[in-house]
Formats: structure tokens, C-alpha cells, sequence
């Protein structure tokens, strides 16, 4: 069987693999280097480098560019510039995006504040470290609101984000003695408080609630709770409960 011939070096092979590296198409590094295309392909196949991305094409300056330039630098809108100039939206578009010129949306969504910094000016402190509420609210329950882009925010779970950096399991609900403060520190969510109830059984000397599964084949490492009396019971027994009651109501 014949030996694999070694392929020789070219003369400019750094310089070649250089101009690759660079992204350089292979036309272009046959006119630096005079290398063939067979031999800069087999380089670029070699160094596992991709064809160089094309170019795209430069568009035309619109004939009323300076005008639209104008108007976007104004603070006009892209329909607004549209209707008033009579030119293409998309022609519009493409110049505030040439020239790096924020959308209005864009700007009204950075001007806009944040979740918590929004909880902030709603939340007053009272005495005690407690926190009442002066915003928006849950028209049965009177829980806490935010509304926040379009969306509806449980301000005791801004609170607790705000205290643990993380996001909540469970419902978040207010554990001192206050109703419906959203003081960070008196909320808590479902883990938190399974965790908190537990220690506070164990520092009584109670025995630790029942694992395995219950009566109704439910496991208790995923649904087992302790009330607020520290009694253990099985979330996955309530639910059912509450979908039956339901659906008989129905």
C-alpha cells in the first residue's frame, strides 16, 4: 500500500492561516498571498475555519434621508415619521437602526421603573418594622398589588424576592401579626414556612411529622405540611378534597 504523501508547506503558509483566522474569503487571500484556491481551501479545511460571511450590500440613501434623520433625532415615532413624511415605515426603521437611534418604545420601557423600585413607592414604613400598603389591591381579599407591564405582582412576593434574592415556592404570605404587611422581613413563602414550623416543632420536643406516604397514596416527601398549629396533614388529600367540592359543585 502506498505511503500518504506529506503535503509541503507552502511558502506563505503563516500568513495564510493568519488571513484566515481573520475571516478573510479565499478570494481575497489568493490576491494577498498569490496562494491557488485549492491550496487556501485545504488550508481553510485544515484549520477547521468557516467561509468568510458575505457582505451585505450597502442600501441607497433614501431620497428624503436627511428629513427622516431629522425627525427621529426629534423623538418622532417610526408611524408617526411614516405618516407625517409620507415614506415607508420600513425605510424609516432601517435608518434610526443605522444611525443607533433608540425607538420610543424602547426608551419609554428603559424610563420605565423597575418592579421593585415600583413596590417602593407604594410601601410605607408604620411602627414596629411593619409595612402597610398604599397601592393597588385584590378587590375580595385586599391583598397587596403591583401591576407591572401588563402583569399582576403579589407585593408580599416582591418583598420576599426583595429580602432573599430569590424566587418564591409557594404562596408568600405574611407570618407576624400584622394583616397584609409587606415588610420583607414578616413574609415568607411555602418552604420557608414548612421549614420555620418544623424547627418550632422540634424545639418542642415533638416528634418529626410522619413520612412515607398517606392513607390515600399520596407521597408525604412531596405534599406533606404542618399547619399553623404545627399539626401535620397532607396537601395532596386537601386538593382533592377542594377538586371534589368543586366539581360537585358544578
Amino acid at each position: 500500500m502506498a505511503e500518504t504523501r506529506k503535503r509541503r508547506p507552502h511558502p506563505k503558509e503563516h500568513e495564510i492561516h493568519q488571513l484566515l483566522l481573520e475571516g478573510l474569503s479565499n478570494n481575497e487571500i489568493r490576491r494577498r498571498t498569490g496562494a491557488d484556491l485549492r491550496t487556501i481551501a485545504a488550508r481553510r479545511e485544515l484549520a477547521n475555519v468557516g467561509p468568510a460571511p458575505r457582505p451585505r450590500p450597502k442600501a441607497r440613501p433614501h431620497p428624503r434621508e436627511a428629513e427622516i434623520l431629522a425627525a427621529l433625532q426629534a423623538g418622532g415615532s417610526n408611524s408617526g415619521i411614516s405618516e407625517q413624511l409620507h415614506v415607508d415605515k420600513v425605510a424609516v426603521a432601517r435608518i434610526r437602526r443605522d444611525n443607533g437611534i433608540p425607538d420610543v418604545a424602547d426608551r419609554q420601557r428603559a424610563e420605565r421603573p423597575g418592579l421593585q423600585e415600583l413596590w417602593r413607592q407604594y410601601a410605607r414604613e408604620t411602627e414596629g418594622g411593619h409595612m402597610a400598603w398604599d397601592g393597588p389591591r385584590a378587590s375580595g381579599s385586599r391583598t397587596p398589588l403591583l401591576r407591572h407591564v401588563g402583569s399582576w405582582y403579589s407585593a408580599a412576593a416582591v418583598a420576599f424576592e426583595m429580602r432573599t434574592g430569590r424566587t418564591p415556592k409557594g404562596q408568600v404570605k405574611t407570618e407576624c401579626t400584622v394583616k397584609h404587611c409587606v415588610a420583607p422581613a414578616c413574609v415568607e413563602d411555602e418552604a420557608g414556612r414548612q421549614a420555620l414550623r418544623l424547627m418550632t416543632r422540634r424545639l418542642q420536643g415533638l416528634p418529626d411529622p410522619p413520612t412515607g406516604h398517606c392513607k390515600n397514596g399520596h407521597d408525604l416527601a412531596v405534599d406533606g405540611r404542618l399547619d399553623a398549629r404545627l399539626h401535620p396533614y397532607c396537601e395532596g388529600c386537601k386538593r382533592d378534597r377542594k377538586t371534589t367540592a368543586r366539581q360537585t359543585t358544578t
